[in-house]
This record gives structure tokens, sequence and C-alpha cells, in this order.
């Protein structure tokens, strides 16, 4: 009966104290905190120096969390707990926010103090700073959506940004974020002229060394299918991108890749299915009667 009533006890212990065995942050900063490495040194000074100014123009703070994952923890939950974490007086607490970022579930979200809270309706404000980490999520500088959404933070605190109503700043900012399909452009148009052009030079270079044409051919699927890859990088500088857009610029690149590498092929007669005859080359001799 005794170890009966142990084992309930401590079931009951676990149920109300499953809190404690959520997500443990380490002590926090006023500033930023970014377990999961999300900014580069570079943009952690730079970003550091931009809170800093801001608090000292303002008399408002903006801190910022990110979490590699939230390992089954609400961030709304995350959120309030850090914010009470924060190394700050109860009378800055009431003029600071906090951006939480959880880099694995791609979601954000935000705590303010009593004197912002009405600053930052909800869910519009969280949506809207969604919106801008988004872009960056699976690119190679995700901490532009951090610059994104603290940029946002501040225009809201300065009165320049409205949540739930576009000012005209609001509007030209919506502009911007939407230029970021512009990438998706850039990356369907160069990707297959790459892959032609790095697949004619593989080609040139086959046939120079002689080269069979399996290895050929498959070198050639490599080149487009990398020089896909290559391009999807860089526009991911721009913004993120689908994986329907990523499967379709691969079945583009791949071929011509493929397509690329047998021009010189061509270009040399060799290939059995376009004859062409070669011309025999003109020996000095020949011009010589000889």
């Amino acid at each position: 009966m005794t170890s009966m009533a142990f084992w309930l006890l401590a079931l009951v212990t676990l149920v109300f104290n499953a809190n404690s065995f959520a997500l443990d942050l380490p002590p926090l900063q006023a500033g930023i905190n970014d377990f999961a490495a999300m900014l580069p040194p570079a943009s952690m000074d730079d970003l550091k120096e931009r809170l800093h100014r801001f608090n000292t123009e303002t008399a408002n703070g903006v801190a910022v969390l990110t979490v590699k994952s939230l390992d089954g923890e609400n961030i709304e939950i995350l959120g309030k707990k850090a914010f009470k974490a924060l190394p700050l007086s109860d009378a800055e607490l009431r003029r600071s926010v906090l951006l939480v970022v959880a880099r694995k579930e791609h979601v954000v979200g935000l705590q303010a103090g009593a004197d912002l809270k009405h600053l930052f309706p909800e869910p519009a404000a969280t949506q809207n700073l969604q919106a801008q980490v988004r872009l960056y999520w699976d690119g190679l500088r995700p901490d532009l959506g951090i610059y994104g959404a603290v940029h946002y933070l501040f225009g809201v605190i300065r009165g320049d940004l409205r949540v739930g109503s576009q000012t005209e700043a609001e509007k030209r900012q919506d502009a911007s974020l939407r230029g970021g399909g512009a990438g998706a452009i850039f990356a369907v148009c160069l990707a297959p002229f790459l892959a032609l052009f790095v697949g004619g030079l593989w080609g040139i270079y086959a046939t120079q060394y002689g080269f069979q044409r399996t290895t050929r051919l498959l070198m050639g699927a490599i080149f487009g299918g990398a020089t896909a890859k290559l391009v999807a990088m860089a526009m991911s500088l721009l913004g993120s991108y689908s994986d329907n857009l990523w499967y379709f610029i691969m079945a583009l690149a791949i071929p011509l890749g493929v397509f690329g590498s047998l021009t010189e092929f061509w270009m040399a007669g060799d290939w059995s299915g376009i004859p062409r005859v070669k011309e025999r080359r003109r020996k000095p001799e020949d011009n010589m009667g000889i």
C-alpha cells in the first residue's frame, strides 16, 4: 500500500510539474540570446549595437531569444517564462518586448510589457513578425529574418508602423517583401542557362580528353544538378523557396546539363545519332601542289 501511494504521488508530481521538464533556458541577457546560432558574430555585434542605440534613444527595450527547438513546449508559455527571466527591473520590463524564434518549428512569438502591449494586438502582431522571419528560414542568412523582425518592432514602437492597419511605410515594406519573389524568377531563368553553359564546357573538356559517352552523360547530369543547387543557394539570399520550385529547377537543369555536354560531341561528328562528315584538315603541302 505504501508503495502504491509512493508511485501515485510521483505520478501526480509529474503531471503538475510537467513544465519543469520542458525547455530549460540558461540565464538570459537583456539584449540577444541566440541559442539557435542564427546570428553570425558580425551580425550579433551589429544587432547588439542597434538594440542598445534604440534603448538609449527611446527608453524602450527590445530583446531577442532564439532556440533550436521548443521540445514540445508552447512558444507562448516559453515566451512568458523567458520574459520574466530577463535581467530587467519591473519598470524596464513594462517598456520592453521580447522576440522569440524557434528555428526547428519555424514559429515566432512575442511578449510585450504592460506599457507597450497595446501597440501589439494579437494575433496580427505575431503574424506580421512571422512574415518578416519566414522569408529567410531556410536560406544562407537566417539572421536577415531576425533583422527584419527587430526593424519591424522598432517601427511599431516609434509609431512609424501600426499593427492591424497599413501605413505608407508598411505598404512600402510589404512591397519590398513581395519583391523576394524576384528570386524565384531569377532562379528559373538563370539555372537552365548556366546548366547548359556548364554542360557545354564539360563537353569540350570531355572531348579533348576522350571520355566515354556514358561518363559524358552522367557527368553532364551531375553538373546540371550542381548548377541548379548553386542557383538555389544564391536565390536563398533573396528569400526562401518552395520544394516544388526546387524540383522544377532541377527538372530543367539536369537535362540541359546533359544536352550541353553533348554539344561538342555533336560538333566533333562523333555522335552516332547525328551523322556529320568531318573535313580532313588541310596540310601546308595541299596548298603547294605537292
